[in-house]
């Protein structure tokens, strides 16, 4: 099989799953604001924790063949303090779950703000450390967080005292390749290879050393840049109107029945009205009729892409007296190509599948202000 097949087999693949977890993870959160006891809410509570994992097997695997490094980093202002005390409530919870001491520390060199990809520094994090911390039981561990002289690395550093990791793991953060085998399952290594793998992609550098008496020490250091002043937005895209916000006439492009039926499930009890396209061609036709407030969009659809339907719905809209209608991505896609293929051809905002309702919701608000009259400038672009 030629590469490029492999690769569009991988991507199928992906999509698919992560639109099946959408299903299980929104229906999940649906009957959690339901009346259940103690019991039921721990089996929800698992069932989660077990969809995330394998969402994180899902991107440990597109980092460990190699999809990250020909990606264009999303670049803004963040505080590695905040990242740091999210990454440490992640971590504490699986290290309670292990019986391990965690203690964490800031140095106070590391600046208050500074400027690099947060997404992917963040995953890289993780997955060292809950990779790490998931490899044990008993002890304790301890994570720091420093900066270089110069502010221009920032270092998560995790030492275990007296504890040292099984060899397969180290070599998962030493070696330059990473062999597949059948030893791979539930221990980690793939992990850890692409916690690596991230994080050799964005310019950086892990150390791995152990000792029989002093213990282990794994170190990755990445670099970042001073602050730029360029705030970073939320990840979805499109921001929550503090507005009164009316009811729409929202279309939904999606030929998953599954995913539908969560669409509509997130909306009840509010006052917008719902209508569906299966395809492409249908968005298309349905959205040019002028009846709707809103259109969210899939990607991967029969007849038409999402893209097309996209494009071809702005070449409509173009010149007539109608306000351009927001149309949100709403895909299993990555959300670095949505942003990147939906800035090509109009669209409004961008949500990756696994969707939460708060999410959506806050997606709807967004949009929900009444329209502007649409207003042509004659040395611009329409607007």
């Amino acid at each position: 099989m030629k590469t490029e097949d492999v690769q569009r087999l991988i991507n199928i693949l992906n999509g698919d799953a992560r639109n099946a977890m959408h299903s299980i993870l929104g229906f999940l959160e649906l009957v959690s604001e339901g009346p259940l006891n103690l019991s039921q809410r721990e089996y929800v509570k698992a069932s989660r924790v077990a969809v995330d994992r394998h969402l994180r097997g899902i991107d440990d695997m597109n980092v460990v063949l190699g999809q990250v490094r020909h990606e264009k980093p999303v670049v803004a202002d963040f505080a590695p303090a905040d990242l740091f005390a999210r990454l440490a409530d992640v971590i504490g919870v699986v290290a309670a779950a292990k019986g391990l001491g965690l203690f964490c520390y800031i140095d106070s060199g590391v600046p208050a703000l500074v400027s690099a990809d947060q997404d992917r520094i963040g995953h890289a994090l993780l997955r060292l450390a809950e990779a790490v911390v998931s490899a044990l039981d008993g002890g304790q561990v301890h994570l720091n967080l420093r900066a270089s002289p110069s502010g221009t690395d920032l270092t998560l550093e995790i030492c275990l005292p007296g504890r040292v990791l099984p060899p397969l793991l180290i070599h998962a953060l030493q070696a330059e390749e990473f062999e597949f085998g059948a030893s791979l399952s539930g221990d980690g290594g793939l992990g850890l290879a692409a916690a690596r793998n991230l994080a050799i992609a964005l310019g950086g550098r892990v150390e791995a050393s152990t000792d029989s008496e002093t213990g282990t020490r794994i170190a990755v250091s990445l670099p970042v840049a001073a602050s730029t002043g360029t705030v970073s937005v939320r990840p979805n895209g499109v921001e929550p109107s503090p507005e009164t916000h009316r009811a729409l006439r929202i279309l939904v492009a999606e030929d998953s029945e599954d995913s539908f039926q969560l669409f509509k499930a997130f909306l009840q009890g509010e006052p917008h009205a719902v209508a569906r396209a299966t395809n492409g061609a249908e968005a298309v036709e349905l959205a040019t009729t002028g009846t709707f407030d809103l259109l969210f969009m899939d990607i991967c659809m029969p007849v038409m892409d999402g893209y097309a339907a996209t494009r071809q719905i702005r070449e409509l809209e173009t010149g007539t007296d109608r306000p351009r209608m927001p149309i949100v991505v709403l895909s299993a896609e990555d959300l670095r190509a949505q942003r990147r293929q939906g800035a090509l051809v109009g669209c409004s905002g961008h949500l990756s599948k696994p969707l939460r309702k708060h999410e959506l919701l806050d997606a709807i608000r967004a949009f929900s202000r009444p329209p502007l009259p649409r207003v042509s400038i004659l040395s611009g672009v329409d607007c």
